[in-house]
């Protein structure tokens, strides 16, 4: 199952005045970095073919003119500040393409102040003049429809006045607060992406501060987080070299793409559980990398729910169990918790247990685990697992176990044979042994994706730059890497949607003696602009192994007929996805 995605567009990440400022000579106002261009705050959302504009303020024909803005299906008002109503005027152009009124929405404070500074919008009498067409909408706290998508009010401090960010699929966009209320925290949760307002170092009254912003983020751990409403006294590129890898300047015409589900409720223990985990469908297991033959699993887990209006859930563990009863067989993980837990969430599971593993876990009988946990915690209704499932002490608990306990306890079973590839069975064993061989093709065809490692980038030893090509060399956590090697790739800056086709060396370097294992990625398309901060490398194919060459000048050749053969390789992966005659390379 492919989750459906949505794309945001920062059209002005500055604060009301905008960067440059009137009669400013300082040097972020006369930088030559188009990235400390920044227009008043606003924030466009593409989803399904339809555009959700956050705030119009005074720069709106500008910016929908720079980010090609063909229509407007709603407007979501943050608050009624000069700086994010006044483009409103500016609507009619989508008036008279689209022949049809614009909804706008906002909380019943912000609709009535809009009402009065656009009173000619609103009056009946004949004017001679076009005027915009919109339909106004008040919302409350509680979650509405905009444009086939789910939209959450956040209510934040503007200093001492209430106003509010929007929640939507795996995002949410806050601006102009110094203070997120405890109730709103709540409703942050989980993110994949989160916009926060960080306008300058000095304290302000009614902003907060990068380091207040940097805290948010701390607490609020999305994957990914972005400052905005910057001011002047933020330059773009000593700013983000300052920042910690969870928190990124925004800057105007960033895109990112995210999923348009919204994220699965995350229980990390037992204790969190409220009661609203079930009544659930459930699949339980590591699910390592879920694979194809886990999103099986609960694709079958999310339909079943969905017909029952049954949660969909999944019970996983941390650390992974061989870790605590046979620490010498625990194998490396293809996936860390919070991957495992997104990748979930896009085959439609609302609610996942991460069941902290340690000894006293190990030691819970079949019967123990299916009444305690299962039934009591959970209120399962219906389970389905692998046919080769175990669980209890000693693994002394099969599929025949829990169909016997459903029995008795009210809850169904279903277990599912493994799916077959290439004449074997796809588990996550078969899929580390595909990488560790460097076999990263299959891995992909296991995994239903290519095989991605992540991380930061990192100065390397300048020899790429001077003696052979130049090169983004990266740090990473992952536990599984590719075997050594040259790999066609492609490389995605973690903090938009910029992608560029790749080369990756992962290796030694035997030409220049080295002993310390590299990743190192070779661009096949230019950077527009200073280098990726964090990216993620995508593993699609094997050219050769990594091997000692006599001199720097053999390899720099080499190196430029794997460039040529990597470029074929994206030629023919574009043409199979215009013709979508595959699904995975």
């Amino acid at each position: 199952m492919t989750a459906p995605t949505l794309q945001i567009e920062v059209l002005g990440s500055g604060t009301s005045v905008g960067v440059p400022m009137i009669g400013c000579q300082c040097s972020v106002c006369t930088s030559p970095d188009p990235r400390d261009r920044r227009l008043r705050p606003s924030t466009l959302i593409r989803y399904a073919g339809r555009n959700i504009l956050i705030d119009c303020g005074p720069d709106f024909r500008y910016q929908a003119l720079r980010a090609k803005v063909d229509r407007i299906d709603a407007i979501l008002f943050t608050h009624a500040h000069a700086d994010h109503i006044m483009g409103l005027d500016d609507v009619r152009p989508f008036n008279f393409r689209q022949k049809a009124p614009v909804p706008v929405w906002g909380s019943r404070e912000t609709i009535a102040t809009i009402r009065q500074v656009f009173r000619y919008i609103f009056e009946t009498l004949y004017t001679q003049s076009t005027i915009p067409k919109i339909e106004t909408n008040t919302f409350t706290g509680q979650p509405f429809e905009v444009a086939g998508l789910t939209i959450t009010p956040v209510p934040v401090l503007h200093g001492s006045d209430t106003v509010h960010g929007f929640r939507f699929g795996a995002a949410a966009y806050l601006t102009d607060h110094s203070t997120i209320p405890e109730e709103s925290l709540q409703l942050l949760a989980g993110l994949d992406v989160l916009f926060v307002d960080g306008l300058r170092h000095r304290d302000h009254p009614t902003h907060s501060t990068v380091r207040q912003a940097v805290a948010h983020l701390d607490k609020l751990r999305p994957r990914r987080g972005y400052l905005t409403h910057i001011c002047h006294d933020l330059p773009h590129q000593e700013t983000q070299r300052s920042l910690p890898a969870n928190a990124t300047l925004a800057w105007d015409g960033l895109q990112i793409e995210t999923s348009a589900r919204t994220p699965p409720r995350v229980y990390r223990s037992l204790s969190e559980i409220d009661g609203s985990f079930g009544p659930c469908a459930l699949t339980i297991g590591n699910f390592d990398g879920v694979h194809r033959g886990h999103q099986e699993l609960m694709r079958r887990v999310a339909n079943y729910a969905a017909s029952r209006g049954f949660s969909s859930g999944v019970l996983t563990f941390d650390p992974h169990p061989a870790r605590i009863v046979a620490p010498s067989r625990a194998p490396r993980l293809l996936a860390t918790v919070e991957e495992r837990c997104r990748l979930m969430g896009e085959e439609g599971i609302e609610r996942i247990l991460v069941l902290p593993f340690d000894r006293k876990t190990s030691e819970l009988s079949p019967a123990e685990f299916v009444e305690r946990i299962l039934v009591r915690q959970l209120a399962v209704r219906h389970i389905i697992v692998g046919e080769d499932f175990r669980f209890g002490h000693g693994q002394a608990g099969n599929a025949a176990t829990l169909a016997e306990m459903g029995r008795s306890h009210g809850f169904t079973i279903e277990a599912i044979r493994k799916i077959d590839s290439h004449h074997h069975q796809i588990s996550s064993t078969s899929v580390r042994q595909h990488l560790t061989a460097g076999n990263v093709s299959e891995a992909q065809h296991e995994l239903g994706r290519a095989y991605a490692v992540e991380g930061e980038v990192v100065a390397g030893k300048g020899i790429g730059a001077t003696q052979t090509v130049p090169t983004l060399n990266m740090s990473w956590t992952a536990e599984v890497i590719p075997a050594s090697g040259v790999y066609v790739t492609e490389t995605r800056e973690v903090a938009s949607t910029q992608t560029w086709p790749s080369v990756t060396n992962v290796g030694f370097r035997p030409t220049f003696g080295g002993d310390e294992l590299t990743i190192e990625t070779f661009l096949l398309e230019p950077l527009d602009g200073p280098a990726p901060r964090s990216i993620r490398v995508e593993f699609l194919y094997r050219l050769r192994s990594e091997r000692k060459f006599d001199d720097p000048g053999l390899l720099k050749a080499q190196i430029l007929r794997d460039v040529g053969r990597a470029r074929s390789f994206h030629r023919r992966k574009k043409r199979w996805a215009a013709t979508g005659s595959i699904a995975t390379i």
